[in-house]
């Protein structure tokens, strides 16, 4: 009977403007109503967006095509009404539950015409206990309301402030990303977009399982568990319970009479068990658990789920400097991670289970050990972290606030613990999961202004009196999953940080100019949890989105005015002072600062784009691992676009992949060879080793311009060491191709000498022909 379940389907669709239903009045509000004021529904996908619906059924374009994301603005007073009907029974000995995994925002739910519920976060699933529902058919009508429009009724303080297009999202709990970025359209969507069911548990039953690792000392790991019993008995001293981990010969177990129905903080003490490490520090060790409710010796509930075994402490100061640190500890154990935030992987929430395993094999392949999942977005599935899980990528989960100071009514803070309180249930098992985040740059957004990457320096608003990061978020996480460490923003500014200097972690954005420039050389931060650069999309993708008469209008190094290249860059206007119409120019600007002419055709441009992308985020992470343990970390900007567009990711939204993906590969190879800057005109031969094993290296060193052959050797390395292998002559344009063997596998990596310098395009794909990269370029 556990977890019977069934989804209802057949849902239809009608979509009315806001004038519409208010000249209506639908009472009661029943699908004949609906019918009979003169409107037509047309099939409804659930899990959808309605947009796609209005796709499907061409009342619109595609939105994904030229300017046509325009017109999505045009939607917005939109009011939907789905819906169909199901059959229900009840089950002796049985619960019955009414579950929306995701309904996107506003809703008023109506069960055979009577108001039944109303929500407003599409952040979490809403769950209805329906016992008094009788057997039968029903009929099921969810209104979800425009959620733009809802929201003015409600007041945003003058002080409280968010980019420029997305002062509605500050009162409703709906993905931030939604009401545009730089980074996604502003496609304000609504509907059903993850399923509905219907689904029974026992009336005696166990909730909430949770299993956490307190401790590992000597060799023994010291266990935490904690759930609920349901029951009607009045007492419970017939009830006991069994509780049960295994992994491969290992088996950790404990059984117990109650006492109570809220089991808390029960202690397991085991040795020797199976740890669970992030990627290339050892294996991926996951425990099947379960635990099980008897009444009188007999079974009567059991639940079962995974965990791994292992502790995850972020050590911090507040101030960057030379003494300070933010580092992850797993196991007792420092980690250098590398990795890369993860961004909605599409514009439409319903489709992120369609494209999120592309993107996290994407992941995978490039050697990251983390993903940080941002604040713009929706929270991932847990498909997301049972990934994550297995394949030793570490979680930093933002919670979902971006980039504005949020009003801290009393309706929009209850609203958040709700959500706090679902998102640390749904994901507090999963070992990958080793940081919270109140919000993305929330702190850093009211400390100062920025447009187009200049600084107004005024600080006027001390971030750390936001009650939803330092009261809110903070107690609910207290309350329901204190095993890990929690920063109320990321970047998280402190008191003492806001006093007297830089924080630890950052996210490094700058001036965008050249990549080399004093900006991404000298910063202060030990770990950068945002860095990205342009790179042009290939162009077999950008025939896709943009018109043909478009595709070779990009503009030059100080404007695009093309609209199509504009929309996909995100502007959601297409005026010269637009707030995001520089990012195209910006993007010119970048080729024009490492190479002797930009290319006059779309070929030529987007290599030279892609190059260009390439060699900055390698820069980016080869610095930082240079630097290692000054430097901890770097999680670069970003893995796949959500939508086709001109951005930062390094992988198109058709999973066409940019020169620097491959770049990056070879970047984040838990073992590398690199040259650094040079230094009084040599330049350091680095070797880095995020492996837990010594290794024995044999390398040699090339300069592809001229074949000569520079250094070779061989050395040794200790475990998660980085030492200086030796110098090299700091040579003007030279390409050092790198090659080295060890006992694990062979590897290759390679330097552009001076390419802040102007080189030619010609004689760079020269030297990657030399190297074996030129094949790397795709959708050529």
């Amino acid at each position: 009977m556990r977890n019977a379940t069934y989804t209802i389907e057949n849902w239809q669709l009608v979509t009315t403007p806001n004038s519409e239903v208010k000249a209506k009045n639908f009472s009661p509000l029943t699908i004949k109503n609906v019918l009979d004021a003169g409107y037509s529904p047309i099939k409804a996908s659930v899990p959808g967006n309605f947009e796609l619906d209005l796709m499907r059924e061409n009342i619109i374009p595609d939105l994904y095509y030229g300017t046509n994301v325009h017109l999505a603005k045009r939607l917005e007073n939109l009011h939907l009404y789905y819906f169909t009907n199901f059959s229900f029974a009840k089950k002796p000995g049985a619960d019955a539950f009414l579950t929306f995994n995701g309904i996107d925002t506003v809703a008023e739910i109506f069960i055979d015409g009577k108001f039944f519920a109303f929500v407003e976060n599409m952040l979490h699933a809403h769950t209805f206990l329906i016992n008094d529902l009788s057997d039968g058919n029903h009929e099921l009508l969810v209104h979800i309301l425009p959620v733009s429009i809802y929201a003015r009724q409600f007041d945003i303080p003058a002080m409280c402030f968010g980019l420029p297009y997305n002062h509605d999202s500050l009162n409703v709990r709906k993905a931030p990303h939604m009401f545009g970025w730089d980074i996604m359209p502003r496609i304000v969507s609504g509907g059903i977009y993850k399923t509905v069911e219907v689904s029974y548990l026992p009336k005696v039953r166990i909730e909430n399982p949770f299993t956490a690792t307190k401790s590992l000392s000597d060799g023994v790991a010291t266990l935490i568990t904690s759930f609920d019993v349901v029951t009607d008995e009045d007492d419970i001293f017939d009830y006991s319970v069994t509780i049960k981990g295994t992994c491969k010969d290992h088996t950790f177990s404990k059984t117990f009479d109650l006492f109570n129905v809220h089991i808390r903080k029960l202690v397991i003490e085991t040795e020797n068990p199976y740890l669970w490490w992030p990627k290339n520090h050892g294996e991926q060790n996951l425990y099947d658990c379960e635990i099980t409710l008897f009444h009188k010796g007999v079974e009567v509930d059991k639940v079962t789920y995974k965990t791994g075994i292992r502790t995850a402490f972020l050590r911090r100061s507040s101030i960057a400097c030379d003494n300070g640190d933010f580092c992850f500890i797993i196991n007792n154990k420092r980690i250098f991670c590398t990795g890369t935030n993860w961004v909605p992987t599409d514009a439409f929430p319903s489709r992120h289970k369609d494209y999120d395993l592309r993107g996290l094999e994407l992941v995978k392949n490039s050697n990251c050990n983390m993903i940080r999942c941002w604040g713009g977005n929706c929270y991932p599935s847990t498909a997301v972290y049972d990934y994550c899980d297995e394949n030793g990528i570490m979680i930093w989960q933002d919670f979902a606030f971006g980039c504005a100071h949020y009003p801290d009514s009393k309706r929009l803070c209850d609203l958040v613990e709700e959500e706090v309180k679902q998102v640390a249930i749904t994901y507090r098992n999963h070992p990958s999961l080793v940081l919270y985040a109140g919000d993305n740059e929330c702190d850093s957004f009211v400390c100062t202004t920025s447009k187009h990457g200049e600084l107004d320096n005024t600080a006027w608003l001390n971030p750390n009196f936001n009650t939803l990061t330092r009261s809110v978020i903070l107690k609910t996480l207290r309350n329901h999953d204190a095993t890990r460490p929690y920063l109320p923003s990321s970047p998280y500014i402190d008191q003492t940080a806001y006093l007297y200097g830089e924080p630890t972690e950052d996210h490094l954005w700058g001036p965008r100019d050249f990549f080399k420039g004093d900006f991404y050389k000298n910063p202060n931060a030990h770990f950068a949890s945002e860095i990205g650069y342009h790179g042009c999309p290939s162009p077999k993708s950008l025939e896709k989105f943009l018109p043909k008469e478009s595709l070779n209008d990009w503009g030059d190094t100080k404007i695009c005015s093309n609209p199509d290249w504009l929309a996909h860059a995100t502007a959601m206007e297409t005026k010269p002072d637009d707030w995001y119409v520089y990012r195209i120019s910006l993007m010119t600007q970048q080729v024009d600062r490492i190479f002797t002419y930009i290319g006059s055709d779309l070929d030529t441009y987007a290599r030279q784009s892609q190059i260009s992308q390439a060699e900055a985020v390698k820069y980016f992470i080869e610095h930082f691992r240079s630097c290692k343990w000054r430097k901890s970390g770097l999680l670069w900007w970003n893995v796949i676009d959500g939508w086709p567009q001109i951005s930062d990711a390094v992988v198109d939204w058709y999973g066409v992949k940019k020169l620097a993906y491959h770049y990056i590969t070879r970047s984040q190879e838990p073992f590398i060879m690199l040259v650094k800057e040079p230094a009084d005109g040599k330049m350091e031969l680095v070797a880095c080793n995020d492996y837990p094993k010594k290794l024995t290296v044999k390398y040699t060193v090339k300069n592809l311009m001229d074949e000569s052959k520079l250094l070779s050797g061989s050395f040794e390395i200790e475990p998660d060491g980085k030492i200086t292998v030796d110098f090299l002559p700091s040579l003007d344009h030279a390409f050092y191709y790198i090659e080295w063997e060890t006992e694990l596998k062979k590897g290759r990596n390679h330097h552009t000498c001076s390419i802040g310098d102007k080189w030619k395009f010609e004689d760079y794909i020269f030297c990657m022909k030399k190297a074996g990269f030129y094949d790397e370029f795709e959708g050529f």
